[in-house]
């Protein structure tokens, strides 16, 4: 089959655009929502439900008196606040919103509660004191799996310091005129609490657990994608692998990831494509992607042979946070002091190259939203994107100083000192400083010796491996950013972008695959919109008949 491209001025009868990927299942996500918050907020108008939601708080966290305060919800999670008499003190039950399973939802609570422990006991980085943690049986309220912790209400979240005033709250935007020595005032909070996530690793890739006193990672790992795929796109979890799957190398991930998105374009009825050609652009992007994660080219084709990239053997992963934003890290709006580092439901143990990414949330926008109501919003990201590197890495980099010299006192207030070196006096958190640079005695290797992480960091950008690892974890940032950033560095040419001069590679079964899959799509973009409800055997061939193999 030819590679030839197609002339430069041919018109195109179908509409697509790959500035973005695919939009959110609107039907799914009109029903996750009645069936999260109609069902919630039924429960909450019972006044012994509240009254019930107050004992419990009380009895766990410890707190005096006790009333009901408030009820507040985000994406993914409830949260019912109890005043306590103490000026100040209050108490919360946290439960994670009915969107799917109970299963799920009481998988993903352990791992959460198991992550902020360790945390906790192991760093100096701020958590709400988890008092309790119980399944959906031990809730007499019947609101499910929930965990008992502190509440902070008179705090600030850091992104409220950093975001642009001009621009509406549901669009948070880096303030770009704001002074570089301000900026990097505020990064240096961020940077100390990445900088004390990268001493953990542990030697399988998964969810943190905790039994019988040690932490081990012995069940499959929660990203925020597997989630979205979801609640987002309606994929059924049958499809999603057994829930005590851990992973042993970092190519199993990247495939793992690959077939994940692979499976959400395969699901998703609603809002997932434009037009044939839009349809086939959408398969064939995940078609190559996958292909070079089972090629184990992710995330560089030279990743492996680089010395600086190479893994220990057994490999060793580290932490990752997906939603560890300045949005989730509460400030003390007087002091400037971190308050608490919140949302910890998406952290698990990962690819040493992912865990390397400098962080998307430097702009707070991410790169796929970044002016998306003009052509060009990611480009022009990218070119801003630099600058503010520079500034949290120059913020990273004394972080580590101050690490490398001896021991911390913690997060840094926004009143400390940005230019000074000194150390200060020996305290309780050096014992955990000294473990970090240890394994844990169950594991029986050592971490080899690696760059600082703002020299990886630094690596990653400058390589592409940043773009690579974007796609890799963001479902519904995937297309944009592997047709600009990723299709070229794996395959060579393609000047006009698209699927045309990619299919000319692909065996005929591969074509017929992908037009089998098109005309699926274009079924469901002009037929009824639905949600679509699967039986576990027929979810499972359905994937089948695409995937043929893989981890899912």
């Amino acid at each position: 089959m030819s590679e030839q491209e197609p002339p430069l001025d041919a018109k195109r009868v179908d509409l697509r655009s790959r500035e973005y990927g695919m939009f959110t299942d609107e039907e799914v996500d009109k029903l996750q929502d009645k069936i999260a918050f109609d069902s919630v907020n039924e429960k909450l108008q019972d006044p012994q439900v509240r009254a019930e939601i107050v004992r419990l708080v009380k009895k766990y966290h410890g707190g005096k008196g006790g009333t009901w305060h408030t009820a507040r919800r985000g994406s993914y999670n409830g949260v019912f606040v109890v005043k306590f008499d103490e000026p100040g003190s209050y108490g919360m039950m946290r439960i994670p919103l009915p969107r799917y399973s109970l299963a799920l939802r009481e998988e993903k609570l352990r791992a959460e509660v198991a992550i902020m422990r360790y945390v906790e006991a192991n760093t100096t980085i701020p958590v709400s004191h988890v008092y309790h943690m119980g399944m959906a049986e031990q809730n007499p309220t019947g609101l499910g799996p929930f965990i008992i912790m502190d509440y902070f209400p008179d705090t600030i979240n850091l992104s409220d310091l950093l975001k642009d005033p001009a621009v509406p709250y549901d669009h948070d935007t880096l303030h770009l005129d704001m002074p570089e020595e301000n900026l990097e005032n505020l990064y240096r909070q961020m940077a100390n609490i990445v900088l004390q996530l990268d001493q953990f690793s542990m030697p399988e890739s998964g969810s943190l657990c905790h039994s019988d006193g040690e932490y081990t990672v012995s069940s499959r790992m929660l990203p925020q994608t597997l989630i979205d795929v979801i609640t987002c796109g309606g994929c059924p979890e049958s499809v999603l692998g057994p829930p005590n799957r851990v992973l042993n190398t970092s190519h199993e991930v990247y495939q793992y990831y690959a077939d994940l998105h692979m499976a959400q374009f395969i699901f998703q009825r609603n809002d997932a494509v434009e037009s044939e050609d839009d349809a086939r652009d959408k398969y064939m992007a995940r078609h190559l992607f996958r292909r070079a994660a089972y090629m184990n080219l992710l995330p560089f084709p030279s990743y492996t042979g680089r010395r600086d990239h190479i893994t220990p053997t057994p490999e060793t992963f580290k932490l990752i946070c997906d939603d560890l934003t300045p949005s989730n890290v509460l400030v003390d709006p007087k002091t400037g002091d971190v308050v608490a580092v919140v949302d910890w439901e998406f952290a698990w143990f990962g690819p040493r190259s992912m865990a390397s990414d400098p962080p998307w949330w430097l702009l707070l926008q991410k790169p796929q939203y970044w002016r998306e109501d003009i052509p060009g919003g990611l480009e022009d990201w990218a070119a801003r994107y630099p600058k503010y590197l520079d500034i949290f890495l120059r913020a990273l980099e004394k972080e580590e100083q101050k690490l490398s010299a001896g021991p911390s006192t913690g997060v840094p207030s926004l009143g400390a000192d940005l230019e000074g070196h000194e150390v200060p006096e020996p305290g309780p958190v050096a014992e955990w400083l000294d473990k970090l640079r240890i394994q844990d005695e169950n594991v029986a290797f050592k971490c080899p010796k690696e760059p600082p992480l703002s020299a990886r960091m630094r690596r990653n950008w400058e390589d592409g491996s940043f773009w690579i690892n974007y796609a890799t974890r963001r479902s519904y940032g995937f297309d944009p950013v592997y047709w600009k950033y990723i299709d070229e560095r794996l395959f060579g040419q393609n000047p006009n972008g698209g699927y045309e001069r990619r299919a000319g590679s692909m065996t005929t079964e591969a074509r017929e695959l992908m037009e089998m899959v098109v005309m699926d799509k274009m079924e469901e973009m002009n037929g009824e919109r639905k949600v679509v409800e699967w039986f576990t055997d027929e979810a499972r061939a359905h994937l089948a008949r695409v995937l043929g193999y893989g981890q899912l």
